[in-house]
């Protein structure tokens, strides 16, 4: 039988003292492996209290939502915006509610990573070009979900591209095309905005007080009652063009609150 404790401190014993310090080492080694009972190398290396934990390996899914939980926090702290960018993923890959528990967790534990952590994952489910492209995408709607992206955000992307060999003009295409769907977002708010200050109201308005706006002005800049008031034509045009706008105006609003 091998009392490996009895080996181990022997040997120790031996490289500090030589023979005195051989015997007295399987001495020590002799009583820990009688106390503990350990009488294999096996059993030691399964009651070895340093033993290192094996990470579980990462799905596809986790690696995604670790990359955007490190996207999220890498301003500095996350906001409701990456909270519903990272919900509306879930909604686009249509995970079932066990799946969107696993895909909050990942999310969490990515917030606390090191970028470095998701190489291997990164190349083991995203190489492919139809892969890293969704996954490069899903990146780039999070880092804009708040604003703008910032300079850590797009480094971290560009090294995810480097790491799945994705192509410079590729990269660059993925990044214009995430940012298409919030410039034209963008340019919705900006005609809101001025259909609103056409109407003279503020975006806390209700409905009801846009439509009232709406109707008071086009009564004062009917060009028919300007002209029964005896108005010129200069003035006559100015009314028509200013009802015009006020008309386009309200159908923008009358679309924005009815959606």
């Amino acid at each position: 039988m091998i009392w490996p404790l009895t080996l181990v401190c022997g040997l120790a014993g031996l490289a500090l003292a030589h023979i005195p310090g051989a015997l007295l080492g399987m001495l020590i080694g002799s009583i820990i492996d009688r106390n503990l009972a350990i009488k294999s190398w096996a059993e030691l290396r399964e009651r070895w209290p340093w033993q290192p934990q094996l990470q579980p390996k990462l799905d596809s899914q986790q690696v995604l939502f670790m990359l955007l939980g490190y996207l999220a926090k890498s301003p500095g702290r996350v906001t409701p915006a990456h909270i519903q960018a990272a919900r509306l993923e879930m909604q686009r890959l249509q995970l079932n509610s066990a799946e969107q528990k696993i895909a909050i967790a990942a999310f969490n534990r990515g917030k606390d990573c090191q970028l470095s952590e998701l190489r291997k994952g990164l190349r083991k489910h995203y190489r492919g070009a139809v892969a890293f492209e969704q996954l490069l995408s899903a990146g780039w709607r999070m880092a804009h979900a708040p604003g703008m992206a910032t300079a850590k955000q797009r480094r971290a992307l560009q090294q995810c591209a480097s790491w799945l060999g994705c192509p410079a003009e590729q990269f660059v295409r993925i990044e214009a095309q995430s940012m298409g769907g919030r410039l034209r977002t963008q340019v919705v708010r900006n005609e809101l905005d001025e259909a609103l200050r056409v109407l003279g109201v503020s975006r806390s308005a209700s409905f009801a007080q846009v439509k009232q706006a709406y109707r008071r002005q086009v009564s004062q800049y009917h060009p028919d009652k300007l002209m029964g008031a005896g108005a010129n034509a200069a003035q006559v045009q100015a009314a028509t063009e200013k009802t015009r706008a006020l008309h386009s105006a309200y159908a923008l609003a009358r679309k924005h609150w009815k959606q």
